[in-house]
């Protein structure tokens, strides 16, 4: 339900949701296209066999939003720079270390103590920590993407409550409700009936996709960690944090997005009034360092994997004297830059969107929404790029998609079965 502080527009509400459906079709068809658009590029430039550069996509995404990030930062737009003091504090130990290198290792200089406010309590480690999920969820995802179909992807990517459900128990051992596990049947098997009535079915895809569910679901744990740590009192941090009467005290709520997932806290941030939340460590602040850290811990991965074609593609542009290829309009170097930047763009902006959405709607209407945007996401698919789809794999993506929506409304209705190990009042949609 929309919150108070939008009641006097009635269209505030529905031009969220409108927005936030229009971003996620438009990064998975800008995304997709890039995908298909490099593939047919490294096919004219190289001999070797052709790849769409997943690796390096994503990488070049993770710093569209980066520059997205930075560019708010810079205008005072979001508060203070998330870990500054203790990037500050690497930076310095980095310059002592190199300074004392380059006079011989002579005796080190004394220092004045530290002064000014303390480190975020999350700590850097934690948000490296959630990167890391991050990176390797989406990098998978985008491989799983350039693999298969846009609707493929999403149907196996239903299946990320299952692996959220899972990670909930075995890392922060909450235990949900029998008929919340149980709701999950559906999700499992529409999944394996839309797999084996697709024409297209791939298993390099179908793990892409299980790798994507598990870093994803991970990532919502140590999301959680942080976020736990964050607002809890000093020396009662992380899972020994005891739990309060609603046993919720973050309402933390992880939405998946089809491409990625967002965490939210509610009750997170000095513009909420939480006097235990650290400064600049709003979701959205958070969501920024990680997407910085994202671009820093992808570049390896893409030149230890695709350095190689890249590499080659250099030398027969050097060789030719030319750096285009095809027509100007398909596979050429404009469309790529343009698509890879939209794509990256879209991705930063539907997340953004998403936190508009979920500060203004109960979380039942939030489930019903996310539902009907993976339909308008795998319908855009079809239309788009006219995949075919099998009578069978339609049945089953629909059961699977229903399911996902089932799930949402029992973790909302029966929550957890109340043998939490620790502060789990993690709602996962």
């Amino acid at each position: 339900m929309p919150s108070s502080s939008h009641d006097g527009s009635i269209f505030y509400v529905p031009l969220c949701f409108a927005l936030w459906y229009a971003l996620n079709v438009a990064y998975n068809v800008t995304n997709k296209w890039a995908l298909n658009d490099v593939r047919d590029y490294v096919a004219s430039r190289t001999n070797g066999p052709s790849s769409a550069l997943p690796l390096t996509i994503g990488c070049l995404q993770f710093g569209v939003g980066s520059i997205y990030s930075c560019v708010v930062w810079a205008s005072g737009a979001r508060g203070p720079v998330p870990h500054a003091a203790e990037l500050s504090d690497v930076v310095a130990r980095v310059r002592r270390a190199l300074r004392r290198r380059g006079s011989g290792g002579g005796t080190a200089t004394a220092h004045a103590p530290r002064t000014g406010s303390p480190p975020s309590p999350a700590g850097l480690r934690g948000t490296l920590r959630i990167a890391v999920y991050h990176t390797l969820g989406q990098l998978c995802t985008i491989l799983c993407l350039s693999s298969n179909s846009i609707g493929f992807a999403h149907v196996i990517k239903a299946m990320e409550p299952l692996f959220s459900a899972l990670a909930s128990r075995i890392v922060l051992g909450q235990t949900m409700d029998t008929r919340v596990y149980l709701s999950l049947v559906p999700v499992v098997g529409g999944v394996v009936l839309a797999c084996s009535g697709s024409d297209e079915f791939s298993w390099t895809s179908f793990w892409y996709g299980m790798g994507s569910n598990f870093f994803f679901a991970m990532r919502a744990i140590a999301s959680k960690v942080v976020m736990d740590t964050s607002s809890s009192p000093p020396g009662r941090r992380g899972l020994d944090a005891p739990k309060d009467e609603e046993d919720e005290p973050l309402n933390v709520e992880r939405e998946e997005d089809g491409n990625d997932d967002v965490v939210k806290n509610s009750e997170l941030g000095d513009a909420n009034g939480n006097e235990n939340a650290p400064v600049g460590l709003s979701p959205a602040n958070l969501f920024g360092a990680v997407t910085c850290a994202s671009l820093v811990l992808s570049i390896p991965l893409a030149l230890i994997f695709e350095g190689g074609i890249l590499t080659e593609i250099v030398r027969v542009a050097v060789a030719t004297g030319s750096v285009d290829g095809g027509e100007r309009g398909r596979g050429g170097r404009e469309t790529i830059f343009m698509n890879t930047v939209a794509s990256g763009l879209f991705h930063y902006l539907n997340n953004e969107v998403m936190y508009l959405v979920l500060s203004n709607v109960h979380p039942i209407t939030l489930a019903v929404g996310n539902t009907m945007k993976r339909v308008f996401i795998i319908m855009a698919g079809v239309l788009v790029f006219a995949t075919p789809v099998s009578f069978q794999t339609a049945i089953g993506s629909a059961i699977a998609i229903g399911g996902v929506f089932v799930y949402s409304l029992m973790k909302q209705w029966y929550g957890s079965s109340g043998s939490s190990a620790g502060a789990c009042g993690a709602k996962i949609l």
